[in-house]
């Protein structure tokens, strides 16, 4: 006779026994950890973001794992517009649009201080010099 034939009963053990509590901390771990690795991910890449205005130049830096450099030349500006939802208000936060003859493509979404951003471009809108600002947008 074999071995089978005389298996009356077969015992095992549990996974939730000696190792699920194990195997539960695991798991949830992984379900903590996880979320965490990217929320710090988030928070280093926008404390990376650097929105820089020198007169009508912008300059803009930022990356976490590669970094980038980007200059460009703020010129005729038209309008100036700041979105804040319910949240921004309370965190002094907003995305500020800033309307430019050509087209714009410096990120301003999430500005800290949104408000300060546009007061300061209409400052530099009052500046110029309107002559050229016509001149431009008619040729």
């Amino acid at each position: 006779m074999t071995n089978q034939a005389l298996t009356k009963y077969e015992a095992r053990k549990s996974i939730m026994g000696s190792d699920g509590g194990k195997i539960i901390l695991c798991a949830i771990l992984f379900f903590l950890i996880v979320p965490i690795f990217f929320m710090v991910y988030y928070i280093v890449r926008a404390r990376s973001y650097r929105l820089t205005f020198n007169g009508n130049n912008v300059t803009v830096t930022g990356g976490v794992f590669e970094k980038y450099d980007r200059k460009s030349v703020l010129t005729a500006v038209t309008n100036v517009s700041v979105y804040q939802s319910f949240w921004g208000r309370i965190f002094n936060y907003g995305d500020v649009r800033i309307d430019i003859v050509g087209r714009w493509d410096v990120d301003t979404h999430a500005i800290k201080n949104p408000q300060g951003l546009k007061n300061y471009v209409e400052s530099l809108m009052q500046a110029q010099d309107v002559s050229k600002l016509q001149q431009f947008i008619v040729n």
